[in-house]
């Protein structure tokens, strides 16, 4: 499926120009600096009917980091009751390449993928293809 709809959230800029640029061909990418952000802008999205299908979610941002942020999504949509196949693919970024750090994004947020920053084009084309999306 051809990825049309994508939202990155990291709390350093600089991080979010980046990814947003090796994704300049997906006809819509939003960016969020937190995970209260991300939250509300998945929701806001999933309200007007026009869902997210991949989150690119930092872990470690202030306030809300990016594993409440997740659970929170998952949250949601529990509470829309979606299928798997409705749910929104959630890559998470870590610049912890540890394995209890790794571990601990992929249940508590239930994350579709990982990546470590940096982050670096290829590699982020190459998991978004593995989760069944296409960038164009």
């Amino acid at each position: 499926m051809e990825l049309r709809k994508c939202l990155i959230v990291d709390d350093d800029l600089l991080g979010r120009e980046l990814i947003s640029q090796y994704l300049q061909s997906v006809p819509v990418v939003d960016t969020a600096v937190d995970g209260q952000d991300a939250v509300e802008k998945f929701r806001t999205a999933m309200e007007a009917g026009d869902p997210y299908e991949l989150i690119l979610l930092d872990i470690v941002m202030p306030d809300m980091d990016g594993i409440a942020a997740g659970k929170e999504i998952r949250k949601l949509e529990r509470e829309l009751a979606l299928t798997a196949d409705e749910q929104v693919k959630i890559i998470m970024l870590t610049a912890l390449n540890t394995p209890h750090n790794v571990m601990q994004s992929m249940l508590s947020a239930q994350s579709s993928a990982y990546l470590i920053k940096p982050v670096e084009p290829e590699k982020v084309r190459k998991t978004i293809g593995k989760l069944g999306l296409r960038v164009p």
